[in-house]
């Protein structure tokens, strides 16, 4: 009987101990962009633009794409854990009429190197997307997460990040506002960005 109870101990203490551990060894990893490629990155980026064609939105009563650009600047000189960029996005060449917002800015954008030359991509943003005559409405994105890939991975010369069907959350509008939607996008850097630690 005691046999059991110290087993069960030890295990409980493992468990406890991975639970403490385990994210403190994921935090450690420091997250960068570098102009250059670098093991260890010497210089790194901290003000970053991204432009994307046709982000697409998906919701039960329409899909509708739009250009958007990205300006944003890092957090801690360029290097974090995660790397934590605050940023505006900009929205134009929107189809079926439409128009989009950001509100509430800055958006929060941020990476987490999770290999070589790819990072993690957690989006935090507030949207409002007006179409003409029925769609009046917020749309939150909260832990939208994508995939980042540096210039040596990446099928984009100068890298990208990109989210596929990801969710985004009804926030407010009226008895018309679909309450869910899905995003579909490729952020492109307007410069060579590796992504270094």
């Amino acid at each position: 009987m005691k046999r059991v109870k110290v087993l069960g101990s030890i295990a409980v203490f493992a468990i406890f101990a991975m639970a403490l551990l385990g994210p403190t060894l994921a935090m450690g990893e420091t997250t960068a962009f570098c102009g250059s490629d670098e093991e260890s990155c010497k210089s790194p980026v901290s003000h970053v633009h991204y432009s994307a064609d046709d982000i697409l939105v998906e919701t039960s009563a329409m899909e509708y794409e739009c250009d958007a650009l990205f300006l944003g600047d890092a957090l801690e000189e360029g290097l974090g854990s995660p790397l934590v960029i605050h940023g505006n996005f900009t929205y134009t060449s929107c189809k079926n009429g439409c128009e989009r917002t950001e509100e509430n800015g800055p958006a929060i954008v941020s990476f987490l190197k999770t290999g070589h030359e790819s990072a993690e991509v957690t989006l935090e943003a507030l949207i409002h997307v007006v179409c003409p005559s029925f769609i009046n409405c917020s749309y939150i994105f909260e832990e939208v997460i994508g995939t980042a890939k540096g210039p040596l991975l990446s099928i984009e010369n100068n890298g990208e990040f990109y989210y596929l069907k990801q969710f985004l959350n009804h926030e407010s509008g009226g008895l018309l506002c679909p309450k869910e939607g899905f995003l579909t996008a490729v952020f492109v850097p307007l410069s060579k960005t590796y992504i270094s630690s």
